[in-house]
């Protein structure tokens, strides 16, 4: 019971998220991105790209732990969560390396990482080994049904 309480709860979050970053993209597109375009803009842009692509691949895994969750398109899915977390730690820590904080990781005098660079990459290489992961149950559910 609790693990479809999880997932239910999953899926209607992240559909809600969904909708709410579509219409974020679709109020880029039709109003502001092309007749103001500027370096903020272009980064909100993608940063809200990014988050959609993340959420669309989340929701498609959640979505299919009903039938078949370890297959070679969750494991895909998780690989390009973890390459898109990693790119939007690259993105943060260039727009907020200047920025004033009160955790500061790698830092220089020009300025420094802070901890939301420290969570993408967290959050980046648990995405990349829960890929692998994924990778060695389809190898493995592969060989049984061969052998058994």
């Amino acid at each position: 019971m609790k693990k479809h309480l999880v997932v239910s709860f999953s899926k209607v979050l992240l559909n809600i998220i969904s909708i709410m970053l579509g219409l974020l993209i679709l109020g880029f597109i039709t109003t502001g991105l092309p007749f103001r375009f500027n370096v903020n803009t272009c980064i909100g842009f993608m940063l809200v790209l990014i988050y959609f692509l993340i959420v669309y691949d989340l929701r498609k895994i959640v979505y299919s732990t009903n039938s078949t969750p370890f297959s070679l398109d969750n494991v895909k899915r998780f690989k390009r969560i973890g390459y898109s977390m990693i790119l939007m730690a690259v993105i943060d820590g260039v727009i907020n390396w200047k920025k004033e904080s009160n955790f500061e990781f790698i830092g220089t005098q020009s300025g420094s990482l802070k901890g939301s660079f420290i969570m993408y990459i967290i959050i980046a290489c648990i995405a990349l080994v829960l890929g692998e992961i994924f990778k060695q149950a389809v190898e493995l559910k592969r060989e049984k049904d061969i052998t058994g």
